[in-house]
């Protein structure tokens, strides 16, 4: 330290680097021999001496230190896909607080809290694109429906066995009536549901042996998001109910289908009260106005719709194609969807025209197996 303040310029340059915040810039123009590059926390341009090749198309986290009429990049710096560029304002935003008695501090901070944030979001897209890019045999499965036509009874058969009834019965007396009376109408909404399902899918023929994996992905995710107009509580307090039911099933030694429940429930909580939250914004702005119900040249079915780095995009003849959807939230981001509807394809990707269902994706034994996720 004495020996930097017996040197102006060292003093100066010291001083330079304690005063200047690690935090994030775009570059907006590259000169023979200089970069401009401007702050994304108050927009200020700088004039950077060029040194090291930086690529156009990155956000570069770093120091600028001014050394004559210009800066330079002043120890390490790390760079960044531009596609992030929306998400670091929000995070820097969040880091700032000018009201803050230590507003210096939290200022010369937030950069590398932003830093941190950046990496760990990079890699999770970089997981993003690697699930994008589904391995083999995932595409294969991919080209039938995930879900099938039922069968329903006759009307008259439209009720279960005496037993599965006094198993239901049992179960609301002993674990739903000592509840509040809100609670018990939501666990009434939630078991008439399943009697509604299984005695249409099955009726009198119904056992708890049959639902399976199948069987029950079939009802949570696709079967029950047609019925319902659901939010994202309204699931979760559904697939909980069925969790009780399930598990005293189990424990009064009825069924042990709770255990098949079990893998199927840890995969949905979280995706279907997201898919939930997610179809209120595709249904109501997914279809681009221009293309609504215009089905002349359009192709219906079930597409797998997922999120890269460059935005949304559609599973369609075995290839991913980008699909208009402005403003697609950036936190499904790690979600994907089925979407039932119809899509019109143009040189510069696909529109929705006909959106009639959003469904949870979820990979379950051999794909999980597959994905390395067992």
């Amino acid at each position: 330290m004495s020996t930097i303040r017996k040197s102006p310029i060292k003093e100066r340059l010291a001083r330079n680097f304690c005063d200047t915040p690690f935090t994030c810039y775009e570059i907006k123009e590259i000169r023979e021999e200089a970069m401009i590059f401007r702050s994304l926390v108050d927009g200020v341009e700088y004039e950077v001496k060029k040194g090291q090749t930086i690529p156009r198309e990155k956000l570069v986290f770093t120091r600028l230190i001014r050394v004559g009429n210009r800066y330079e990049l002043f120890g390490p710096y790390i760079c960044i896909v531009h596609e992030m560029r929306g998400e670091i304002l929000v995070q820097l935003e969040k880091y700032t607080h000018h009201e803050d008695e230590h507003h210096d501090f939290t200022t010369r901070e937030n950069g590398w809290r932003v830093l941190g944030w950046s990496i760990q979001r990079a890699k999770e897209l970089e997981k993003m694109e690697k699930l994008v890019s589904t391995p083999p045999e995932i595409l294969e499965s991919m080209k039938e429906p995930p879900f099938w036509g039922t069968a329903e009874p006759k009307e008259e058969d439209h009720v279960l066995p005496a037993h599965i009834m006094q198993h239901l019965e049992q179960f609301f007396v002993h674990h739903v009536t000592p509840l509040q009376k809100g609670t018990q109408a939501f666990y009434n909404r939630s078991l008439d549901l399943l009697y509604k399902y299984l005695s249409m899918r099955y009726g009198k023929t119904f056992d708890w042996s049959m639902l399976n994996e199948d069987s029950l992905v079939h009802f949570l995710s696709f079967w029950y998001m047609d019925q319902v107009k659901t939010s994202p509580n309204g699931c979760k307090i559904f697939l909980n109910t069925l969790k009780y039911l399930f598990r005293w099933l189990q424990d009064e030694g009825i069924s042990d289908v709770y255990e098949t429940f079990k893998k199927v429930y840890v995969l949905l909580i979280r995706s279907l009260p997201t898919t939930a939250e997610a179809k209120r914004w595709i249904l109501q702005n997914a279809v681009v106005p221009e293309y609504k119900g215009s089905d002349v040249n359009g192709k219906a079915g079930m597409y797998m719709l997922a999120v890269s780095s460059t935005g949304p995009v559609l599973f369609v003849e075995d290839k991913w194609v980008p699909v208009h959807l402005l403003g697609f939230p950036s936190m499904y981001a790690d979600s994907r969807f089925w979407v039932r509807g119809s899509i019109e394809i143009r040189p510069s990707g696909c529109y929705f025209t006909k959106v009639e269902g959003v469904y949870p994706m979820i990979l379950v034994d051999k794909q999980l197996q597959v994905l390395g996720q067992k």
